[in-house]
């Protein structure tokens, strides 16, 4: 018999209602929420306030060394600025690539007396330069000690800060201290010590022994390397100013030249590439830079005009391309603003070069590559199908739209089915050409005599991509492709490998390499406004790209538009005696003005210099045959449509 006691009466579980059911989910939602929350904020103290010292420490308390009489500060950096850099008032040398932990060194110099500082370098420069690097080297050990020992008592203050504002808290809310205390921050510290050792394992796993192969010149020294003829006479003005200027920039040369020396070998010619000038008044620009780098060739990207119309191409604008020219010749490829018309008035003037043809059809543009041999190079051009305001997808600015039409031209023009690519060592043909007079096209190294196939009535195909035979276009026994001579056995040098592929568009470019794997060198594009990052230059198995930015600066088609205009940008790439591509350094000149840019003056040089960046990168060697050889005395040939006709 059950009791009706109330002492005796166990407690029901009754049924929760909904919103006691949500009531208590929010409650430990909460509660789970607060935890991590709070467990975050006192990892993240944990890790911040170490890197915040340590980086306050390091910027707090630079060595400071006197080298060969001259004052430098040394500071650290962590986080923000990695890499190494020579910092002065009339810009820095920069070289961002050294390691992959985000920590830097910047060596500056302190109340440089500028008429001492000229005494010292004298007549000399190289001299100085060695002496000024046996010096600081030799304090390199020291330098290094002060930094690491900056940067591990800075990491242990930040330790010990996080720690006493944890207990401070503790206390004022009340809690009792956690027993083992002591060994419970050892364990902390033992793990920041582990990470810190981790962090610096990192850092010389990911050492780059090339470091000095990618930098980048700020101020009135990249403003130097656009014109060392204005600023020669400029230091000749009586101005300690000027003193120091022509031996900072002497000194930096000296640098520059060591590393060349030790670095690149002798160079062949210079290739300058431009892009998307838009009508800009740019040119006598681009023709100062051009002459004051020696430059042989200039290769450039297309969007000339803006609505592709004759009209706008101007008598003066075209006299100005002709003034260029007169330096050295170009090589020119239509963009998506370029009408037929267009290059139809870039073909007749002196000294241009277009590459590939550019014709309306029915419901858009078809577009054909070409190709020269310049100075030992192999130089291709594909226009852009499209025209500012052309029919349909030919008109077309979406990249839903644009990037397949770029695709579809890039195989079109190459005679390539959807989703085929050709690969050295392998053989095509290219569809309709004509029974007797079949043109079979070879990539790879073939010997001449397994090669040898009979192809028509009148060609033949020897090995490696020789053809030969009675084509009217290619004569009698010429030789393409880069093949081997039926005859001789010896290379041709032609087309099987392209060693530059200008394009408009980057996604040209992609498909490009896609189709012809391993079979380009180096390609350039331009349109998007943009230079690459140094990082993108140069790939893992060594094909270069090249995207430039617009050296008009936008020109009209910014003003169109209503956007901002983008800096002038161009790039110097060098060539060796091998044919091998040793460097290129990319130029970067702000433009808020839509006049020329002027060289500086007596008056206001550093006006000039403060807006101009100059990025250097040398390329790793590519795997090319040793015994090609590069040379402005081999010139440049008659333009020809590659590949062969159907």
């Amino acid at each position: 018999m059950s009791s009706t006691r109330g002492g005796d009466q166990l407690p029901l579980p009754l049924p929760f209602t909904r919103r006691q059911e949500v009531e208590q989910i929010t409650r430990r939602t909460g509660s789970v929420v607060s935890r991590v929350v709070q467990g975050l904020l006192r990892w993240a103290l944990r890790l911040v306030l170490p890197l915040v010292c340590a980086a306050a420490a390091l910027r707090a308390f630079p060595y400071e060394a006197t080298v060969q009489g001259v004052p430098f500060e040394v500071r650290g950096t962590l986080l923000s600025r990695p890499g190494l850099s020579a910092d002065t008032t009339l810009g820095s040398w920069e070289f961002p690539e050294v390691s992959g932990v985000p920590f830097g060194v910047h060596i500056s110099p302190v109340d440089v007396d500028v008429l001492q500082l000229t005494k010292l370098a004298g007549g000399d420069l190289p001299g100085f330069v060695e002496r000024l690097q046996a010096d600081f080297t030799a304090q390199l050990p020291r330098i290094a000690t002060w930094l690491i020992a900056e940067l591990l008592l800075g990491l242990v203050a930040g330790l010990l800060i996080a720690a006493a504002i944890n207990m401070s808290v503790r206390y004022l809310r009340g809690r009792s201290r956690r027993p083992h205390e002591l060994r419970y921050r050892s364990l902390q510290a033992a793990g920041a010590a582990a990470v810190t050792v981790a962090v610096a394992g990192y850092g010389l796993l990911s050492y780059n022994p090339n470091w000095v192969r990618d930098s980048q010149l700020t101020g009135t020294l990249a403003a130097a390397q656009l014109f060392p003829s204005e600023l020669n006479a400029y230091y000749s003005q009586s101005n300690k100013a000027l003193d120091v200027l022509g031996s900072v920039v002497g000194i930096q040369a000296a640098l520059q030249a060591q590393i060349e020396d030790d670095q690149t070998p002798e160079t062949a010619l210079q290739i300058m590439t431009i892009s998307d000038m838009h009508l800009s008044a740019n040119y006598p620009l681009v023709a100062r830079y051009a002459d004051n780098y020696d430059v042989d060739l200039i290769i450039n990207t297309g969007d000339e005009s803006a609505f592709g119309t004759r009209q706008e191409l101007t008598p003066a604008y075209l006299e100005a391309i002709a003034a260029l020219t007169d330096i050295a010749p170009m090589l020119w490829v239509a963009g998506n603003h370029d009408s037929p018309a267009t290059a139809e008035v870039m073909r007749a003037v002196p000294g241009v070069t277009v590459l590939g043809t550019k014709v309306a059809t029915e419901d858009g543009y078809a577009v054909t590559a070409g190709v020269v041999d310049a100075y030992g190079l192999t130089v291709a051009g594909l226009s852009d199908p499209r025209v500012y305001g052309g029919p349909g997808r030919y008109g077309a600015d979406a990249a839903d739209v644009v990037e397949p039409l770029q695709r579809e031209a890039v195989r079109e023009a190459l005679g390539v089915l959807e989703d085929e690519e050709i690969p050295a060592g392998e053989e095509i043909v290219l569809d309709g050409a004509p029974a007797d007079d079949e043109v079979l096209l070879w990539g790879g190294d073939r010997d001449p005599a397994d090669g040898a196939v009979a192809a028509g009535d009148g060609a033949v195909a020897a090995g490696d991509g020789a053809l030969v035979g009675d084509d009217p276009l290619l004569g009698d026994g010429a030789a393409v492709l880069d093949g081997i001579d039926a005859e001789t056995g010896e290379s041709a040098d032609g087309l099987e490998t392209i060693d530059v592929f200008a394009v408009h568009e980057p996604v040209a470019a992609e498909e490009l390499r896609e189709v012809l794997p391993g079979r380009i060198r180096q390609t350039v594009s331009g349109h998007v406004h943009a230079q690459n990052d140094s990082s993108e230059v140069q790939d893992e198995d060594g094909a270069i790209d090249l995207v430039e930015g617009s050296t008009g600066a936008g020109g009209l088609d910014n003003i169109v538009r209503g956007t901002d205009r983008p800096p002038i940008e161009f790039s110097i790439v060098s060539v060796a005696t091998d044919c091998q591509f040793t460097r290129v350094i990319r130029f970067s000149i702000e433009s808020t003005q839509p006049a020329l840019v002027a060289p500086p003056t007596a008056d206001s040089p550093r006006d000039f210099g403060d807006d101009v960046t100059a990025s250097t990168v040398y390329f790793r060697p590519q795997d090319i045959d040793p015994d090609r050889l590069c040379s402005t005395g081999l010139g440049i040939s008659d333009e020809r449509p590659w590949p062969l006709p159907e």
